[in-house]
């Protein structure tokens, strides 16, 4: 038994645990244990979080040893969006743009203020007669760029919300940036790029830097309450100098746009690496 036990930890080296012993005849069987090694990620949560997250090296690096907040808050812009000249809701096919505009429509109409929406987009089938329905149970100006081609020239926005929801646009589509560029001039508007979460890092950032070549300031990310993993969204608000402002978090009309603030991004950071431990464990 005794070379048993100075077998084991010679294997398993001096803080194995015998955690029991038997004789089998003339052998002798014993069951060993070891602590597993702690993988310094699973020690830190934050670690944890941007390994999780797929958050790029060079980010999840810089920001290993600052604390969540300090991190967060001092890499990236926060503020808010800009209503006193047109708003154009810009960003790539199915990212949200229609169902954002919806969204700032109804927290207006809700305030008691009667914005205008402009339709733009007459590339979807049925996307005019969709938000012109929204539009008339929110009671808000609906104006058709099909019916009406000059109703997106320069609007005098300070009289009332304008709000422009533009066709999905390929970002490397030359023409079609220097439609969104042309646009913003024309109408004396910001550009608000509509970005889904969930992308690949490298996706996102390439999505983001050709919107904001083409004049958009700020950035609203959507689809926050399917996408599991934000290293794409982080990408994106480190690499290109766009303002984070709100965040689609739901896909129902009813349900308003959150403010993007440092606590925000850290809250849902850590909450999916944390739900992800509890699934596991649960496994």
């Amino acid at each position: 038994m005794r070379e048993a036990f100075a077998e084991a930890h010679r294997l398993l080296g001096p803080d194995a645990l015998i955690l029991d012993s038997r004789r089998r005849g003339r052998e002798f069987e014993i069951t060993v244990a070891l602590d597993p090694e702690v993988p310094q990620d699973a020690a830190n949560p934050w670690r944890q979080a941007l390994s999780f997250h797929g958050v790029p090296a060079e980010i999840a690096t810089a920001w290993a040893d600052q604390s969540p907040d300090e991190a967060v808050s001092g890499a990236f812009a926060f503020g808010k969006l800009d209503f006193d000249r047109p708003l154009i809701i810009a960003g790539p096919p199915g990212a949200g743009k229609t169902m954002t505009t919806v969204k700032l429509a109804t927290r207006f109409t809700l305030s008691g203020i009667r914005p205008t929406v402009i339709n733009a987009d007459q590339n979807r089938a049925g996307a005019s007669a969709q938000l012109a329905a929204l539009c008339r149970i929110l009671r808000a100006e609906f104006i058709d760029t099909a019916a009406n081609t000059k109703a997106i020239r320069r609007r005098p926005a300070a009289l009332r919300p304008t709000l422009i929801d533009l066709p999905g646009m390929d970002p490397f589509d030359n023409a079609e940036m220097d439609t969104l560029r042309s646009m913003a001039e024309e109408v004396g508007g910001t550009v608000a790029l509509v970005l889904p979460a969930g992308l690949d890092a490298t996706d996102s950032v390439e999505i983001a830097s050709r919107f904001h070549e083409a004049g958009a300031t700020s950035l609203i990310p959507t689809r926050l309450d399917i996408s599991r993993r934000l290293g794409g969204l982080v990408a994106t608000a480190g690499a290109v100098p766009l303002t984070l402002t709100e965040a689609g978090t739901s896909g129902r009309v009813s349900d308003a746009l959150e403010p993007v603030t440092p606590a925000f991004i850290v809250e849902r950071l850590l909450a999916a690496s944390t739900a992800s431990d509890a699934v596991a464990h649960a496994a």
